[in-house]
């Protein structure tokens, strides 16, 4: 995870939005938690924040390859069919 927010410590959310901001990179999957106390207040900057560095968004549901692949215990996906083992790597 190279976009930790680290938010679960709490931080200001000017903290939270300067470390996403600046960490984030290329196909990042940045971290948050539902509990954290200023991820709330801290979300509409990093969103603006990113935007403005060129950053679009999508979700996880959209990295995880469907046709063609099982996902093992550990999170894995796996080809089922050879033919597709070129696409995904």
């Amino acid at each position: 995870m190279n976009a930790d927010s680290l938010d679960w410590k709490d931080p200001p959310a000017s903290d939270i939005v300067s470390r996403v901001v600046n960490n984030a990179q290329n196909g990042s999957i940045i971290l948050f938690h539902n509990a954290a106390t200023n991820t709330p207040e801290a979300l509409p900057g990093v969103i603006e924040g990113l935007k403005a560095e060129g950053f679009s968004f999508l979700p996880v549901s959209e990295l995880i390859y469907k046709d063609n692949y099982t996902m093992d215990h550990t999170g894995r996906q796996i080809c089922d069919t050879p033919a597709a083992q070129g696409s995904a790597e």
